[in-house]
């Protein structure tokens, strides 16, 4: 048996003589319970069914006080009765609404009011609704509906009178709904204390001008729990207000928003790059009306004994452990009883408001969580029980969202704003800081945005991140977008950020700050995670205007640390089976970092850093470890301390004129111009690569380099410096491993030096200190040297090479003061060729500067043309071996490639193509043959100079040719004419310069054969020997090239020839079917229709020797377009003699045969193969 007492205000269970302390809470409760069941009956008071008419409780039971409860089936229905109020609570008895309260187009209505000092507990399990018959039109015909949202007013779901006290709790429980339209309306407001907990698992929704969700004017002796939606819409909208201290915790874990806008998709914002002259004007875009602002979503103003929890999960990560674990011993264990928590502002409010009153000193308490068994894992249907409660340092602590959009143009946007009052007197405390794993995000329309603002009197001492703070603006002019501001008159001591803290700016001219301090109460930040500020395009040019600052201390006098490290990895993450470095997220900052006048550390331990750094008037220490940073860095104070190990670094310093120590060790790489304006700093290089820029100006107290370093140094030889690139006062030694590196990015036709060091002293060993040429232009020799007078100096001189030196040709040695010329005049192709540090190199750029200077379309030409009169001379031996006389036609296809190797005097090449040639012949003038021929040829050739240079060739060419016999001779000749078109392109590539360049020209050939020839043998074995004369010229037409980034050439004419005399033997057996095989004379002469249809075989071989009597080599002049230098290009190869050999296969009847032929022409140094292929015809 238990036995309850009250003695000296404590209240005690005593059982089996154990007694039991009690909380609050559950004293407060019993007390509840033992009031009201002593002073109510055993049954309540139901309405099952529909009514009109309002109920009180004092009056419930015939004029008796009683509790109320309206059933599923029952309902209130006030339509019509203005002022009334569906029930009222006036007496100490609980209400348990589970039907409906309704009132359609009535103002003035209240669902359920509670008087105060009244001891009650009110459950709202079923709907209160408040509608109105009411739709916007669309009253200018522009497309959108136009009007307010509501017209009727004063509209209340739930009203707790003010003043006073009221003792119980008030639940709005799950599945039910509140919907209130009408303008000064509200879903449920508590104008008088709390003693009770408050617990939202239902919906609301209120829709009207000063639409206000729930709000509480007073104080809360308990918790209070938004387990359910709260939407609001219309201007001035308010979805939560906390205007009293909560002495338990404020936590809210579903969705709350609130809007002015009649759209919260809809937006008058468009994208530059989506404008165009068809684009409607802002204002037409949305009406005045749809553009109503809001209040706030959710403002506090109160003090809160148990912190603010946004509710959400604590680890999104599940391991293979956490599956296998099914034991809830952890905090991360209960995220399956968890819900989200999420506040929207759709306009200027912010989404999370928090600020004092004057002369009020909020506290907001370490956060109490309690878990309940929302899933109902035990099956007892019971969704509320207590599996567990949590405390925690923190006051503030969001899982969920926390976000702010102006949506429209204009309208600035914060997600969380923390604020003393307006006049000084009231503060903010944060007890243990600030804690968000979820999401805090604002984005603005030409308009600014802030995702978290500490503002005066506030006091928060840590903001620990391991979410997402993101800040952005979309802006035409300098709008800014600013993630974590901390104001001049806030106290914020720490910031530790695992997570990402981003401000962006979508058009280059914003300003986006991540990490903003006006307090000077700022001293550490430490980041494992991401703090970025971001210049986005927005399809626009940039003007170069905007900002992006990572992090901005530059109101500080009294100097901060900013470290960023790696976390340990302490799960597999990226599920390949290792706990490794690739299971965390490498940390970066982005942006700028703005340093005050204050002593500052920045140290960076690893991951990345891109932004500029500007230390101020304090010591500066500046600490780089495996790590990669780049940009520039400006120290204004008068002592700094530089560590860089093991570290990458692309970027300028500024060192001014302070005084202390340049360490620069362990497989560091920097890369930038390094100068000082006093010899103050004492360096040292260790193990490192240091690439020094043609700006460097870098005066030292001492330089130390040792362990294998490397000394890069960027010279400019057009701008070339007359001071050195280091200076140092005291000593200067350079260990004797140390490598010398210089890099050209300019050209000067003429020889130079420059000084690298000066020193005091210098020790130097120049036997064993190395000078590396991987970067000095092949077109250069370069030797490191010292001299000694009041100063040490160690110096560079370079020497430009000769034409031999450079291993040119001849056409290249012609060409090269004209190139030189042009490297010197042009920028752009004087760097380029600066870059060229090899033979190889260099070599394969010079020749593509070039156009064609070698044989290459005569040879090929002539072998096209060669292929055409084989096939005339293969058809009119055939038409002599045949037993039928009339007209004749052929046809041929031709695939040639010739091929040149070139000699130390230029280059080779290679070209082929396809050739086609036709011919139709009569018997004429008393000789057995005269014809007509046609050809065309299809083809380009290369020369062999290691870049891309091909020379295409088209041509349609006429020629008439004649044959006869006499006695055992027969003769062949022919003469052709062709039209040539020539077309070159040649692409420059000399690293990053690139010029595509190409030209157009004409051309003609002239060529003629003449050819002897006799057969011997008998049978189906026959022999012909033969001698022929051949002669062949091209004519090219001088061009002028065109280029996509100059070094364009013009080129004269030119013409070349060449004269051949060959002898060949044929080999052939022949076979026909049916008949002799022996030759009965001239086709023209003999027919019979007998044997026409016969087939016929004929296998052949020739072998001969071509010699070359005279030729006329390639030659132009040529320069470059714009440019007064020319020179001379000739063709270095010489036409040698040459063996040649033919095999070939025909089949057919004396009306129609088919050939197929293989020919080659073979020198010591060259070869022409043409494989052919032939059909042939007799009428």
């Amino acid at each position: 048996m238990n036995n309850f007492s009250l003695n000296n205000n404590t209240l005690r269970i005593h059982a089996s003589n154990r007694p039991i302390s009690l909380s609050n809470r559950m004293k407060r409760g019993l007390i509840i319970a033992l009031g009201m069941s002593t002073a109510l009956p055993v049954w309540a008071v139901e309405i099952d069914d529909s009514t009109t008419a309002p109920v009180q409780t004092s009056t419930a039971n015939a004029g008796q006080a009683d509790d109320v409860t309206v059933t599923e089936d029952g309902d209130i229905d006030l339509t019509g009765l203005s002022g009334t109020t569906a029930i009222t609570i006036n007496s100490d008895n609980t209400v348990t609404q589970e039907g409906e309260i309704l009132a359609e187009d009535t103002d003035d209505v209240v669902g359920i009011a509670i008087r105060t000092d009244t001891v009650t507990r009110l459950t709202h399990a079923g709907s209160i609704e408040f509608v109105e018959d009411y739709d916007r039109e669309d009253e200018d015909d522009d497309d959108d509906l136009d009007g307010p949202l509501a017209i009727g007013s004063n509209r209340i779901g739930i009203l707790v009178d003010g003043g006073g006290t009221v003792t119980g709790d008030i639940i709005l429980d799950h599945g039910s709904t509140l919907v209130i339209e009408g303008n000064d309306s509200a879903g449920v407001l508590i104008g008088s204390a709390l003693a009770g907990d408050y617990t939202q698992q239902g919906s609301m929704t209120v829709v009207g001008d000063n639409a206000r969700g729930l709000a509480f004017a007073d104080d809360v002796d308990g918790d209070v729990l938004i387990s359910g939606a709260i939407t609001v819409q219309g201007a001035n909208a308010s979805a939560l207000e906390i205007e009293g201290d909560i002495s338990g915790n404020l936590t809210i874990e579903s969705s709350i928003s609130s809007t002015g806008f009649t759209s919260t998709t809809a937006t008058n914002y468009i994208a530059p790059i989506y404008i165009d002259d068809d684009t409607e004007a802002v204002e037409d875009r949305r009406d005045a009306d749809d553009l109503d602002d809001n209040t706030n979503s959710v403002r506090i103003t109160g003090s809160l004994g148990q912190g603010l929890l946004i509710n959400g999960a604590v680890d999104d990560f599940i391991s293979e452990e956490d599956e296998d674990d099914e034991t809830k011993d952890t905090i991360d264990d209960f995220d399956d009883n968890r819900s989200t928590g999420r506040i929207y502002s759709y306009g200027s409010a912010p989404a999370l408001d928090i600020q004092a009153d004057a002369g009020e000193n909020l506290v907001f308490s370490g956060v109490v969580e309690t878990v309940r068994d929302t899933t109902d894992a035990d099956d007892d249907e019971d969704v509320d029980e207590v599996l567990a409660t949590f405390s925690y340092d923190h006051g503030l602590i969001n899982r969920g969202t926390i976000y702010s959009s102006g949506l429209n143009i204009g309208f600035d946007a914060t997600a969380l704003s923390i604020a003393g009052s307006n006049d000084g007197t009231g503060t903010v405390t944060m007890d243990g800081g600030i804690l968000n794993s979820g999401s805090i995000q604002a984005t603005a329309y030409e308009a600014s945005s802030v995702a978290v603002l500490l503002g005066d009197g506030t006091s928060i001492g840590t903001f620990e991140n391991s979410g997402t703070i993101g800040s952005t603006t979309y802006t035409l002019t300098d709008d800014m977008a600013k993630a974590l501001v901390i104001s001049s008159r806030s106290t914020l001591e720490s910031i530790l950020n695992s997570g990402s803290i981003t401000a962006s700016s979508n058009g280059y001219g914003g300003a986006a700050t991540a990490i903003t301090d006006e307090s000077d109460t700022l001293r550490s930040i430490t980041n494992t995670g991401a703090i970025s500020a971001l210049l986005i395009s927005d399809g626009r040019e940039d003007a170069e205007t905007g900002s992006s600052v990572a992090i901005d201390l530059s109101a500080q006098t009294g100097g901060a640390t900013i470290l960023q490290y790696q976390e340990t990895p302490t799960e597999d993450v990226n599920e390949d089976d290792e706990i490794d470095e690739d299971d965390v997220t490498e940390p970066i900052i982005y942006g700028d970092i703005l340093f005050g006048s204050g002593d500052d550390t920045l140290q960076i331990l690893d991951g990345g850093l891109v932004g500029d750094i500007f230390f101020g008037d304090g010591d500066a220490t500046f600490q780089l470890s495996d790590a990669e940073f780049l940009g520039d860095t400006y120290f204004a104070g008068n002592t700094l301390s530089l560590l860089v190990e093991n570290s990458e670094i692309e970027g300028d310093f500024d060192f001014g004129s302070a005084t202390g120590t340049l360490d620069l060790l362990s497989s560091t790489l920097l890369t930038g111009n390094l100068t000082s304006d006093s010899y103050g700093l004492d360096a040292t290089i260790s193990e490192s690569e240091i690439i020094l820029l043609e700006d460097t100006a870098l005066q030292l107290a001492s330089l130390s380099v040792t362990g294998g370093s490397t000394l890069e140094f960027e010279i400019d030889p057009q701008n070339l410096r007359t001071t050195p690139f280091i200076s140092v006062s005291g000593n200067a030694a350079l260990g004797s491993d140390t490598l010398i590196r210089p890099t050209l990015t300019s050209f000067i036709d003429g020889d130079f030096a420059v000084t690298l060091i000066e020193a005091g002293s210098l020790t130097y060993d120049e036997e064993a200190t190395e000078l590396s040429t991987e970067n000095v232009p092949w077109i250069y020799n370069v030797i490191l040297q010292t001299k000694s007078s009041t100063t040490d100096d160690l110096s560079l001189g370079f020497r430009l090479k000769t034409a031999d030196e450079l291993k040119l040709d001849g056409n290249q040695s012609n060409a090269l003061s004209a190139i030189l010329n042009v490297a010197t005049s042009d920028d752009d192709i004087g760097s380029a060729i600066t870059q060229l540090s090899t033979e190889h190199d260099f070599l394969e750029a010079y020749n593509l500067l070039l156009p064609q200077r070698t044989d290459a379309a005569t040879r090929y030409l002539e072998s096209q043309s060669n292929a055409a009169f084989g096939a005339l001379r293969s058809h009119l031996e055939f038409a002599r071996t045949s037993s039928e006389s009339g007209n004749g036609a052929w046809v041929q296809e031709t695939y040639s490639h010739v091929s040149y190797d070139g000699s130390a005097e230029g280059p080779g090449y290679d070209g082929r193509g396809l050739g086609l040639a036709l011919g139709y012949d009569w018997s004429l003038f008393g000789l057995d043959a005269v014809g007509l021929m046609g050809t065309m040829t299809d083809g380009k050739f290369e020369e062999k100079t290691g870049g891309e240079n091909p020379v295409t060739m088209k041509s349609l060419g006429l020629g008439v040719y004649a044959s006869e016999q006499m006695g055992r001779i027969n003769l062949q000749a022919v003469g052709q004419i062709a039209k040539v078109d020539h077309s070159s392109y040649r692409e420059i590539e000399f690293e990053d310069y690139v010029s595509e360049v190409s030209g157009t020209w004409d051309g003609l050939t002239t060529a003629a054969s003449l050819v002897a020839s006799t057969e011997f043998g008998s049978g189906a074995f026959r022999m012909t020997p033969s001698v022929g004369v051949d002669y062949f010229k091209l004519d090219q037409d001088g061009y002028s090239e065109t280029a996509s980034n100059g070094l364009n050439l013009w080129v004269s004419d030119a013409s070349t020839d060449r004269v051949t005399a060959d002898a060949g033997l044929g080999f052939a057996y022949v076979w026909r079917g049916g008949g002799d095989p022996s030759r009965t004379g001239p086709a023209y002469s003999s027919y019979t229709s007998a044997n026409r249809d016969r087939p016929m075989v004929r296998a052949g071989l020739d072998i001969g020797y071509r010699s070359t009597l005279s030729s006329t080599p390639y030659e132009v002049d040529a320069g470059f377009v714009g440019y007064e230098d020319s020179f001379t290009l000739s063709a270095t190869e010489a036409f040698e003699d040459a063996a040649t050999v033919g095999l070939s296969l025909l089949a057919g009847s004396e009306l129609l045969k088919i050939r197929f032929g293989l020919d080659g022409e073979f020198s010591t140094d060259a070869t022409a193969i043409t494989a052919n292929a032939a059909v042939k015809l007799r009428f």
